[in-house]
């Protein structure tokens, strides 16, 4: 019995599925369970998405999408400054998670920046300040141009700071001398890190808030009193500037056409 060439075509098509179609369902399955568990995540049936992405993990192992839908439920998760267990357990698995991102990544010299922004900014609610400043350098070393890694670096500097001077700088006169020279290092490392932020964005308001508070720390440790207020109106001066492009922001952004809800 001859076959004719349209049968034959397709008997051989059949007799490699097996081999080259098997991850194709597979990353199809993975797929339609993240569609799931985005619905579920929207709808904030976090344990249920969960199980979604890491089912599409399971069936896609290179699936990034996945991964950082999970980390970001696990984030969802996360109340910065609960006692709750739960949370910080869930704050723990988003880094994991994160991170994960970052060691199945198939080109290692381009990371996922959002992946490690989310890693630094996890460490800073967990107050782990040094982790989160290791990250943000982790992330500059990979994009010299990341003005929000310079931006993170400053606030845990002022952090840093703020919590060894006091509100009003009444507990500079009982540091020893190494913690003042520390202290002034991490608000001029904060400052320098802002300059480098708004030579890249230089309408970054965020940016010059902290700028205006670290000119504040500065300004505690200066006995001169016209380098102080030299410090302070300079402080003045930015705060006011970043109140009006703020401002600006938020009329722009209010001027957007709102969306309406859906079901």
């Amino acid at each position: 019995m001859r076959v004719n060439n349209k049968w034959l075509a397709l008997l051989l098509l059949l007799s490699v599925m097996p081999l080259s179609g098997c991850g194709f369902i597979s990353k199809l399955r993975a797929r339609d369970n993240l569609n799931k568990g985005v619905r579920a995540f929207t709808e904030q049936k976090f344990d249920q998405a969960a199980q979604y992405f890491e089912q599409a993990i399971k069936q896609d192992p290179e699936f990034e999408v996945a991964r950082m839908y999970l980390a970001a439920t696990y984030t969802s998760q996360f109340v910065p400054g609960s006692p709750d267990p739960k949370s910080k357990e869930m704050a723990n698995k988003a880094v994991a998670t994160f991170k994960e991102v970052l060691d199945t990544a198939k080109d290692k010299t381009k990371p996922n920046i959002n992946a490690m922004l989310s890693i630094a900014s996890l460490y800073y609610q967990l107050r782990d300040s040094d982790q989160s400043k290791e990250w943000c350098r982790k992330i500059l070393e990979m994009d010299p141009q990341n003005a929000e890694a310079y931006y993170r670096i400053a606030v845990i500097d002022f952090d840093d700071s703020l919590r060894k001077t006091g509100l009003q700088g009444e507990n500079v006169e009982f540091l020893s001398p190494e913690e003042k020279t520390h202290t002034l290092a991490d608000v001029e490392e904060g400052l320098t890190a802002l300059d480098k932020a708004l030579q890249i964005r230089p309408e970054y308001f965020d940016a010059m808030e902290y700028q205006n508070l670290l000119w504040r720390e500065k300004a505690k440790f200066v006995k001169n009193e016209k380098d102080k207020t030299e410090l302070i109106r300079r402080a003045d001066m930015v705060a006011q500037k970043a109140l009006v492009l703020r401002l600006k922001a938020q009329e722009e952004e209010a001027k957007k056409p709102k969306k309406l809800a859906t079901k």
